[in-house]
């Protein structure tokens, strides 16, 4: 798909989603449970037409920090080891073709090699590290499924559990959450510079 018309996508259910956003919010109270929240949510992540932080914090504002945190981290989790499984048997090849568009995953495998928990778990916290490539690096490269797994569910938690926060306390207390986007963004910042410091990568 072209890229305009992947952005003409992205703004067309963006849209849509905040002229009938109060429906929606009134229609997942109503009639949403935590199975098919947490199906949605997976497949919001595997097939990412919506950006994945904006579900998260819609889901903080229908039904508060935790659960939104606990449906979108399982939902994460499961496209994540999907994605993973696949990458990892029968899509190795497009796989490896997929990884060879993103010039800082050939720095990132030296560091997978000696470090793997630690790898995928700033992959996790750095956002300028594409999520699916994650996925798809930690099956080519056959880290193990525990090791990822435990790592992913560590890496990814802080980000969900900051954009629940957002989507549940934004509008009631935006001091509060600017404060905590503020201290994410500090981590974020760190995590960063510390991965540049032991890569010794140029400036994004």
């Amino acid at each position: 798909m072209k890229k305009w018309l992947l952005a003409a996508l992205y703004a067309a259910v963006l849209i849509t989603a905040w002229i009938y956003r109060n429906d929606v919010v009134d229609y997942m109270r109503e009639h949403g449970s935590f199975p098919i929240l947490v199906c949605l949510a997976a497949l919001v992540a595997m097939f990412p037409i919506i950006p994945y932080k904006l579900v998260i914090a819609a889901l903080g504002f229908s039904f508060g920090t935790f659960w939104a945190a606990a449906v979108s981290w399982l939902g994460t989790m499961i496209a994540a080891s999907v994605i993973y499984a696949l990458a990892r048997t029968v899509l190795r090849e497009q796989g490896r073709a997929y990884l060879n568009r993103f010039r800082m995953l050939q720095s990132f495998t030296a560091w997978v090699e000696s470090h793997p928990f630690m790898s995928v778990a700033a992959g996790r916290l750095i956002p300028i590290i594409p999520q699916m490539a994650v996925n798809v690096f930690a099956g080519v490269a056959s880290i193990p499924f525990w090791t990822f797994t435990a790592a992913s569910g560590i890496g990814k938690l802080p980000g969900i559990l900051v954009y629940a926060f957002l989507g549940d306390q934004g509008s009631k207390h935006p001091l509060a959450a600017v404060l905590v986007f503020a201290g994410y963004v500090l981590l974020l910042g760190i995590m960063l510079l510390f991965y540049r410091k032991r890569k010794k990568l140029p400036p994004a």
